[in-house]
């Protein structure tokens, strides 16, 4: 097996509020999961690269979308793994993916709204957990000075459209991307061929 993860930095991290909150929903517009996954409430089932990745080439064990944020720097990417035979062909395909929420016309309302939904969701079950809030306010006190109400992200994410999604993109594809493998990586496509691919 061949693992890849394919990876840009987000400058501002949560400093820049707005980009950390358009990358918490392109993480979830992708999503992904693994191909042995049984589906039901939450699973991505319904995520870009679950229907145009995982349902398509059945050589793909697992095809991810990724996020990190830091108070002033994040990561937005793909994990991947696949056959060593496959990898070429699926580090392609993630390059094709990332180009595509970045085009005009890729991505439509219905998924936006679905994928907003889905991590405003989330946020809010995950904020049922006393540790959960008591991390949350630590975290927003470390940094903004202050704890924002929940109310704040929900609008910036309810405001997003999908001409921030793409802007956003087109932003992260414009600088270097970071690339590592391990497993069998014998036929991991060379780091040169990937920057001319994303450009």
């Amino acid at each position: 097996m061949t693992h890849v993860a394919l990876a840009f930095e987000v400058p501002g991290g949560w400093l820049e509020e707005k980009d950390a909150t358009i990358m918490t929903v392109m993480q979830t517009l992708m999503g992904g999961g693994g191909s042995f996954s049984s589906g039901g409430p939450g699973k991505g089932m319904h995520s870009r690269l679950y229907l145009r990745v995982l349902n398509k080439y059945h050589s793909v064990h697992s095809f991810s979308a990724f996020s990190n944020v830091y108070d002033n720097s994040g990561l937005f990417g793909i994990y991947l793994t696949t056959p060593s035979d496959f990898v070429a062909k699926a580090v392609d395909v993630a390059i094709s993916e990332l180009i595509a929420i970045a085009t005009p016309g890729e991505v439509t309302e219905v998924e936006l709204k679905r994928a907003k939904n889905s991590t405003i969701s989330s946020v809010l079950m995950n904020l049922e957990s006393r540790v959960i809030v008591a991390e949350d306010i630590g975290r927003q006190l470390l940094t903004y000075g202050c704890r924002k109400p929940i109310d704040y992200f929900l609008q910036c994410m309810d405001d997003m459209t999908v001409d921030d999604i793409m802007a956003f993109a087109r932003k992260l594809l414009s600088s270097k991307p970071t690339m590592a493998s391990c497993g069998d990586v014998d036929k991991v496509p060379a780091y040169d061929y990937v920057c001319k691919r994303l450009r």
